[in-house]
């Protein structure tokens, strides 16, 4: 029973975590045409989205140790090794692809195409490591 608890606490943060991004790519499609007001509303949508992913990842990390503790699984499982590598990775791409291009909007700095270009850009490439560490825990495969 708790292995089901905490197998569902995981898959929901998963979604939590992914899902937002998602939503980002059309979002960048509209910032192109986008007034200075408009802009600053999906700008602040951009924002909510990624702290959303940011505590859901939270919760998915905990929840993964936790499943690692009642499943039975070891530390040094190739998949699990492999997940949390992809899963630092991850973090570090967070921190240092969204926030600079984000705090730039509103500054001297702010060029309104390189900015779509490379929220575009973090955007997909985050969603490509979230899910090559979705397939390392879905599929679980042995690699050593």
């Amino acid at each position: 029973m708790l292995h089901t608890i905490f197998l569902y606490i995981h898959i929901l943060s998963a979604v939590i975590s992914i899902g937002p991004l998602v939503s980002l790519i059309p979002i960048t499609k509209k910032m192109e045409t986008a007034d200075e007001k408009v802009m600053c509303g999906y700008v602040q949508s951009f924002k909510t989205a990624i702290t959303v992913v940011k505590h859901g990842g939270h919760v998915l990390v905990l929840s993964g140790a936790a499943l690692i503790f009642v499943s039975g699984w070891t530390w040094t499982t190739s998949w699990v090794v492999l997940t949390i590598l992809i899963m630092v990775l991850s973090i570090v791409f967070l921190a240092s692809a969204f926030k600079p291009t984000l705090k730039t909007f509103g500054t001297p700095e702010y060029n309104k195409e390189e900015f779509i270009v490379k929220l575009r850009k973090a955007t997909w490439k985050y969603i490509i490591l979230l899910l090559i560490m979705l397939w390392l825990m879905v599929d679980k495969p042995m690699l050593w």
